[in-house]
């Protein structure tokens, strides 16, 4: 109960310091360095050249200091549709190789523009194989942004998602709706140019910054990764927790089948008679009292060793240790695993019968009388050992009590009769001899007490 208040304050704190890391790991994100793409004509393989669109008299375009993207066009007074910008390869390998610009969120510009357009267009093609076509190139997706040229007066951050597919480009292929979402996963060109009424007038342009800039771990998947990490963290908690429970039951188990032995071995020597290995008086009682919950009749047989006295003072304790042993071997032979043997003290013996009428534990007694007298007790010393037998069966309406004062006096009356005999009760409480006195009869009577 101690033990368990400190490691509940333990488990508190860590929980405790892992939230508090959580909220620091949270904002650390903002903290981050950035993804960056810088886009200018030191790049290794860059290449970029003007671009006119025009369907009448193409406009009048000249660099005026190409290494920083600085250009200049003059448009005639026509109405017609006209255009001036220039493109940028994104790679310098094949056409239908580009870059993932998907992995960034935002394009930073810096633009000095001087003129009358209204818009500056920033597109950019993406090269799609499922539709795309090296030989067509208008077939790489057009995305593109419109940046009014007032808002140009200033460095400006065009967010990713505001770039839309032209409308001309999904009307001239007619592609499912699927394809019509813009996409920069493989960005082959960038564009900038000129749109609005830019007729009669000129027009001076200087792209000094473009930069597309991203997170190397999108807050998305930076707080999904967090998520994960506590998913982790609390499935190997708990996995832990219920290793330890398993562990615990187990020993509890282990526990309580230790002590269940212990408990048998500890009833088996409470009810065990340590030299003979059979009942002794507790476990006779217990083995009565269970009988008599079941309301089973059986017989009881009482078995006395003849002149064992004079076998202990002749031959010595240790020798009669030798023939009760042996006796207790005998009997458990004998005897089915139904039955109960114990010794009732000294070197007197008590068998139980569940479900053995008189003259069947009479016959019993009979067969365990001559097992005895052919047992060499002793062998190295033979000796000869008898035993006398008293029987008597209960009734339903009398206890064991009676059964086993009637076996009790059948057993005194088998010594008085010369011993190494069986002496059974009959329902008129008359005994017949079997063995050394066979056709005896007498009339029992005295007490008996069993102890429990």
């Amino acid at each position: 109960m101690n033990a368990a208040i400190p490691r509940k304050s333990t488990q508190s704190a860590v929980l405790l310091i892992g939230i508090l890391c959580t909220l620091l790991v949270m904002v650390a994100h903002r903290f981050l360095p950035e993804r960056r793409l810088t886009i200018d004509s030191s790049r290794p393989g860059a290449n970029f050249f003007p671009v006119h669109l025009s369907n009448g008299t193409p406009a009048e375009f000249k660099w005026i200091d190409q290494a920083n993207f600085h250009f200049a066009c003059q448009f005639s007074q026509e109405p017609a549709f006209q255009g001036c910008g220039f493109a940028y390869m994104l790679s310098a390998a094949l056409a239908n190789q580009g870059i993932d610009l998907s992995r960034y969120q935002t394009l930073n510009l810096a633009v000095r523009y001087t003129g009358k357009a209204q818009y500056l267009r920033v597109s950019i093609r993406n090269f799609d194989s499922r539709f795309s076509k090296i030989e067509d190139l208008n077939s790489p997706k057009f995305n593109f942004v419109n940046v009014p040229t007032q808002d140009l007066a200033q460095p400006i951050a065009i967010s990713l998602r505001e770039f839309a597919v032209a409308e001309w480009w999904t009307t001239m292929y007619n592609l499912p709706r699927e394809y019509s979402r813009p996409d920069l996963s493989n960005a082959t060109v960038l564009n900038f140019d000129l749109q609005g009424d830019l007729a009669g007038t000129q027009h001076d342009v200087q792209v000094e910054k473009i930069e597309f800039v991203g997170d190397w771990i999108s807050t998305e998947s930076w707080y999904l990764g967090i998520l994960c990490v506590w998913m982790i963290l609390g499935t190997a908690y708990g996995s832990s927790q219920w290793l330890r429970m398993r562990r615990k039951h187990r020993a509890q188990r282990e526990k309580i089948h230790d002590l269940e032995n212990e408990k048998e071995m500890y009833q088996a020597l409470a009810t065990q008679d340590a030299l003979t290995n059979v009942l002794n008086r507790y476990g006779i009682g217990q083995f009565i009292a269970a009988l008599g919950i079941t309301r089973v009749s059986a017989s009881v047989i009482v078995i006395d060793l003849d002149h064992f006295k004079r076998i202990n003072d002749e031959r010595g304790h240790h020798v009669g240790d030798r023939v009760l042993r042996t006796m207790g071997e005998v009997l458990r032979s004998c005897t089915r695993n139904t039955d109960a043997v114990g010794r009732w003290g000294g070197e007197e013996f008590v068998l139980v019968c569940p479900g053995t009428n008189l003259a069947n534990a009479a016959d019993l007694a009979e067969k365990l009388r001559h097992r005895i007298m052919e047992t060499n007790f002793i062998p190295e010393e033979p000796l000869p050992i008898t035993a006398s037998f008293g029987v008597a069966t209960s009734k339903d309406d009398q206890g064991f009590e009676d059964a086993f004062r009637q076996a009790d006096q059948a057993l005194y009356l088998a010594k008085s009769r010369g011993r190494n005999c069986v002496v059974t009760a009959n329902d008129e409480q008359m005994h017949r001899v079997i063995g050394g006195r066979k056709g005896a009869l007498a009339l029992i009577s005295g007490r008996f007490k069993l102890h429990k």
